[in-house]
């Protein structure tokens, strides 16, 4: 473009700026400053106007018009005065004369326009900047109205939301003064009308526990805690349940953010727990009836019947104590009682003087009258309690007393206890008298029950079983015995001319015979045993378990002597009874119940028609008998008649080949030519306790030869005695011992005893000290038959023993196989580690006593050495040594 069209296009845009700048801006220049200031900022833009027109100098020029812009913005002239002003210059005369209008007039013109243009670049710039701020407070103060109303709302929706909120709101700050609080808050809290806003939360409730102060601190740092059921303790002492969340509230947004305090939501569920409470109580209650009434259903026995009452109610209603007791108040029968276990809550019963029940006869005795439930809601504070310490020492805080009847009347008490206060509430109560119905129900139907089965199964004379309820448990028995192997005996007794005793006294005096006749048996029999009445005179008894027919026979004798032998005394007369009996014995008699009684009553007919006292069913088990019953007779009188003697078997000393002891070995001489060994009456003696007496004085002669062979100057070896089973076990053991060692001088070792393996492992611990007691008293212990029985090696090593003696059994396979050698070479090793010497007995052989020599044995004792040989041998065999 050439500088003619660029001075037109000048001049349009200069023509132009009064419109584009022409804007309602109020002259600030002209109202507060003076007119000379405006007259000299208006000489001083024509004159630079002039220079830049003159000189050209468009870069300092324009600057300086750049300048006096911005001075008339700052000084908030406007643009149509600085256009003014521009205009004013052009049409003075000065501009004319100054310069030229002729082909350079449109120049001149272009060049004045952009000095204008330069100027008003200020105002321009200012005007877009007010623009952009105008616009900017506009959007800021549109925001700022928006967020105050979604602020005003939010503030409204939560003052809403606290107000109708079910649950218990606070909002606090973080120095836990309360900021809003919602209506149910006061009513909940119990603040009526209380102003507690800008208030402390410990100021309100300064009961507030540690533990909660604790938490509230943790949500004031940002966590959120929820409880479910907490226990309050108000500051009047009630208690009350909260459930609570609490969660923190914050101020600011994004990285601003910081928490302002905390929010609480509770709910006071104290009637909702007790609700729950007490429908829990009521469904352990319809529980217990439930489980009771199955009881009642399968149980047919009173005090069965009344130990699951007990243990249902500890364990399904998790009652403290149950208990039943039957009889009048003042005389009141503990039938069962259910304890709760500290440990798990299970049930202990116990019965009898071992329930410890604390009974309440006043609270009982008012029950029974007047046939009601008695409540103590609160035994801290019942007077009417006897034992009120007790009970609470025994964690019981409430009871209930329900009457139990028989045909409406009362015949005793069940008891519960609870740990609560205050747990019998009347709907609670409601259901538990119709439990007690139940039970007295079921009482009644007990007691019909067994008066059937009474009639049914016992005798109505002497109240003993009858023939259908011994036949059944005889029944029973067979099919256990069958399994366990075990015999029974059948005893059948008949009374001697019993016709005779009704047809002279008449039958009241016979019938009262026959009760007096089952009060005896009855004191006589085992419970074990069964004892009836089969009809007329016929007595029938059951012994369940026996050893063999002897047994069954001693069994009878003492029946028949502890029975029959004392003289009846009824209805003034004195009556001398007689009896016959038969005996049948399973499995040898009979396989079946009918087949043993049968053959019971076979036995019995033939007593009788033999003229015998009793029979059993076999001939040759009569015979046996006979023998057995001989021989326990005869053996009876041997020790009066001194037809025991002693024995003595020598002990050598495998080093020295001496004597060095003997064992004392019982012998019956039942005539000059009969010599009788050990086995065929040591048992006999055993069975029947005579035993204790031979012991005792085998023990004595044993000394008395050992005396003897003393003052005749011999050196006699210790003797060992074999102690019996029936010995060992007797409580008077180690009293007899001590009798019997008086008669030893003091520091003589003179007897030893001898006690089988297998009897010393029974009773190990009292076994133990009564070895130790006959240690203390100079007496040897060897262990008999050493290797047979199960001792086990600890024990070993705490019996008080000095000899092990080895089998005979071992010694026989000792040079019959590699392994009978190697168990004496062990039990040799064995007892030298535990310093005990070695006895070998039953060696018969040179070969033995050579092998037992190399093994290092210490005794030897067999025929190989010598027989046992009587005392008389004895004193010539010591006087060669």
């Amino acid at each position: 473009m050439d500088r003619r069209k660029q001075g037109i296009h000048k001049r349009s845009q200069l023509t132009q700026l009064p419109l584009l700048r022409n804007r309602p801006t109020h002259n600030i220049a002209r109202d507060n400053s003076d007119d000379s200031e405006f007259t000299e900022f208006q000489n001083e833009y024509r004159m630079a106007l002039m220079e830049y027109l003159k000189n050209g100098s468009d870069e300092a020029s324009l600057l300086h018009a750049y300048e006096l812009g911005r001075r008339a913005a700052t000084s908030q002239l406007s643009v149509l005065s600085l256009n003014e002003i521009h205009q004013s210059a052009l049409m003075s005369g000065e501009f004319h004369r100054s310069l030229s209008f002729d082909d350079n007039g449109a120049y001149l013109l272009g060049k004045a326009a952009d000095f204008l243009g330069q100027a008003l670049a200020p105002f321009d710039m200012m005007h877009r900047g007010y623009v952009e701020t105008i616009s900017r407070l506009r959007t800021l103060n549109e925001t700022l109205h928006q967020q105050s109303q979604a602020l005003r709302l939010s503030e409204e929706r939560m003052r809403m939301f606290i107000k109708h909120n079910p649950a218990a709101v606070a909002m606090l700050d973080r120095d836990m003064r309360y900021v809003l609080v919602s209506p149910r808050w006061r009513i909940d809290y119990r603040l009526g009308e209380r102003d507690i806003l800008g208030l402390s939360h410990y100021e309100v409730f300064p009961e507030t526990p540690r533990e909660w102060r604790e938490i509230y601190q943790r949500c004031l740092g940002g966590e959120v805690d929820k409880r479910d059921e907490v226990p309050f303790q108000r500051a009047d002492g009630s208690l009350d349940w909260v459930r609570w969340e609490i969660h923190p509230w914050y101020t600011g947004e994004g990285e601003e953010s910081r928490i302002g305090g905390i929010i609480m939501f509770t709910e006071v569920v104290t009637e909702r727990k007790n609700q729950e409470r007490k429908i829990a109580r009521l469904s352990r209650i319809q529980s217990i009836t439930s489980a009771i009434n199955a009881a009642i259903i399968r149980i047919n026995d009173r005090e069965e019947l009344m130990e699951e009452v007990c243990r249902v109610a500890v364990e399904q209603g998790r009652f403290r104590r149950a208990w039943v007791g039957f009889g009048k108040a003042d005389a009141l029968a503990i039938s069962a009682v259910a304890s709760q276990s500290p440990a798990n809550g299970s049930s202990v019963i116990a019965r009898g003087e071992a329930s410890n029940v604390l009974v309440e006869r006043s609270v009982i005795a008012r029950a029974m009258q007047c046939n009601k439930p008695v409540v103590c809601n609160d035994i801290e504070h019942d007077r009417r309690l006897r034992y009120k310490r007790e009970f609470l020492e025994r964690g019981y805080h409430s009871l209930v007393m329900l009457p139990l009847c028989e045909s409406g009347r009362p015949i005793g008490i069940l008891c519960l206890c609870s740990a609560e206060a205050r747990f019998f509430d009347r709907e609670e109560l409601r259901l538990l008298s119709e439990l007690a119905d139940d039970i007295s129900y079921a009482l009644n139907h007990i007691v019909k029950e067994e008066q059937i089965n009474y009639l049914a199964y016992y005798d109505a004379l002497t109240s003993l079983p009858n023939r259908d309820l011994f036949f059944d448990r005889l029944q029973r028995q067979i099919e256990a015995a069958r399994h366990e192997g075990r015999t029974i005996a059948v005893l059948l007794f008949d009374i001697e001319r019993f016709s005779n005793v009704n047809d002279t006294f008449g039958r009241h005096i016979g019938d009262a015979l026959l009760k007096q006749v089952g009060v005896r048996l009855q004191r006589l029999v085992s419970s074990h045993d069964t004892l009836a009445h089969i009809g007329g005179d016929v007595f029938a008894i059951m012994l369940a378990d026996i050893k063999d027919a002897p047994e069954a026979a001693h069994a009878l004798e003492r029946l028949i002597a502890g029975c029959f032998t004392p003289v009846f005394e009824v209805g003034g007369y004195e009556l001398y009874v007689a009896v016959k009996a038969g005996i049948s014995l399973f499995p040898g008699d009979g396989a079946d119940r009918d087949t043993l009684y049968k053959n019971a009553e076979i036995a019995l007919k033939k007593a009788q028609k033999n003229g015998e006292t009793y029979l059993f069913y076999r001939r040759e088990m009569n015979a046996s008998v006979a023998r057995r019953l001989t021989l326990e007779n005869r053996l009876y009188r041997a020790l009066e008649r001194g037809e025991f003697v002693p024995y003595y078997q020598p002990k050598i000393h495998t080093g020295t080949d001496r004597v060095v002891g003997l064992e004392c070995l019982l012998r019956w001489q039942q005539s000059e030519s009969e010599l009788v060994l050990p086995s065929a009456f040591i048992p006999i003696l055993e069975e029947t306790g005579m035993i204790l007496p031979v012991g005792a004085w085998i023990m004595e002669k044993a000394i008395s030869d050992y005396q003897g062979w003393l003052a005749q100057g011999l050196s006699p070896p210790p003797i060992a005695v074999n102690v019996s089973v029936v010995q060992l076990r007797h409580r008077d053991f180690v009293a007899s011992l001590r009798r019997i060692g008086d008669k030893i001088p003091s520091g003589d070792g003179i007897l030893d005893l001898e006690i089988t393996e297998s009897i010393l492992m029974e009773n190990i611990e009292q076994n133990i000290e009564k070895l130790r007691a006959a240690k203390d008293m100079g007496m040897k212990i060897a262990i008999d038959d050493f290797g047979t029985g199960y001792s086990s090696l600890s024990y070993l090593t705490r019996l008080p023993v000095d000899l092990l003696k080895i089998d005979r059994s071992f010694v026989i396979e000792m040079n019959r196989s590699p392994s009978g050698l190697a168990i004496v070479s062990s039990v040799i090793s064995l007892a030298h580690s535990l310093e005990l010497g070695v006895i070998a007995e039953g060696v018969d052989d040179e070969e033995q006593a050579k092998l037992l020599k190399l093994l290092r044995c210490d005794q030897l004792q067999g025929f190989y050495c010598s027989k046992p040989v009587s005392g008389v041998q004895i004193e010539t065999m010591l006087g060669k040594h």
